[in-house]
């Protein structure tokens, strides 16, 4: 579900935060990536939801 989407989320941040990045240059860059993959992660939920729906 996209609630489910969500909470990954916070797993994707909380495993950036829990690298304990002191240069804050690494600190966004992580964050960025990490924002990224879950990016795709949501879209491709986004994908499935839509496609499911369609075919009611």
């Amino acid at each position: 579900t996209l609630r489910g989407a969500f909470a990954y989320r916070g797993k994707f941040i909380a495993d950036v935060l829990k690298l304990h990045i002191q240069d804050k240059t690494h600190f966004i860059t992580a964050y960025i990536k990490a924002y990224h993959e879950w990016l795709l992660y949501f879209i491709e939920k986004l994908e499935q939801k839509y496609k499911s729906l369609s075919k009611v």
